[in-house]
């Protein structure tokens, strides 16, 4: 009798720390803590931009991603997005990727042609181009010069007198032969031609004048782009009627 309580209570001990352990188990369960999610800020598209597009601050907007979800292609320092253009096109909420932004060194001319406006190359040689001192950046005007001509008509004889004369304004220049860009201390040789960005009726006007006359660029200062208003300047203008005789016809 005596080792059936003994067998009794050896038993109840056993089934005690047996319902302890599984007690202390599940209190323990119950007070972990729930992992932590780790959010990061992250840029997205405010809309959608097409190729090409100049990206602004009101462009994009900033958001909070978990880690998991976050591309890591994306560019999470707003100063490494505004005022870069992009290679495609971006849908509005889609992370800002490194690799859709065309880095200052991959422009191609397009991507510098502002809107609306065409590029145009002119053959330069160092008078036409100011010595060689205008650099992409720089706005110049087009001086354009014509020859006296004579033209029979009839009975008549129509004479267009020479003239010089500032025919485009505040043209912006993109490039000098192939350079978009020049480095500080890069000797530059004498280009062969400039690029110009300019509208389309400019761009007709300018190929006339490289056709039928003779052109001359003239460089403008930082700032200043104010256009001015003229008819040109004949010989006249310049001399007067000094020098002239006048001799009736025999």
């Amino acid at each position: 009798m005596e080792s059936v309580n003994k067998r009794v209570i050896v038993i109840s001990i056993i089934l005690a720390l047996f319902t302890t352990a599984l007690v202390f188990l599940y209190i323990k369960d119950a007070t972990v803590k729930p992992d932590v999610v780790e959010y990061i800020d992250v840029y997205v598209a405010a809309k959608t931009m097409a190729a090409k597009y100049e990206i602004t601050e009101a462009d994009i907007k900033k958001t909070r991603v978990t880690k998991e979800y976050l591309n890591t292609d994306a560019v999470l320092v707003q100063a490494d997005i505004i005022g870069k253009r992009l290679k495609e096109s971006v849908i509005e909420g889609e992370q800002i990727l490194r690799s859709r932004l065309v880095q200052e060194d991959n422009f191609t001319l397009a991507y510098n042609v502002p809107e609306g406006m065409r590029a145009i190359s002119v053959n330069v040689n160092e008078q036409t181009e100011v010595a060689n001192l205008i650099r992409p950046g720089d706005f110049v005007d087009i001086i354009a010069s014509f020859p006296l001509e004579k033209q029979d008509i009839g009975q008549n004889t129509i004479i267009n007198l020479g003239i010089s004369q500032t025919v485009i304004q505040n043209v912006q220049v993109l490039a000098l032969g192939q350079d978009l860009a020049i480095e500080e201390d890069k000797k530059l040789e004498l280009p062969k031609t400039v690029t110009l960005a300019v509208s389309p009726k400019d761009a007709e006007k300018l190929t006339f004048v490289t056709e039928f006359g003779t052109m001359r660029m003239t460089l403008r200062s930082i700032g200043d782009d104010k256009i001015i208003s003229g008819d040109g300047t004949i010989k006249d203008d310049v001399m007067g009627d000094k020098g002239v005789i006048i001799v009736p016809k025999q």
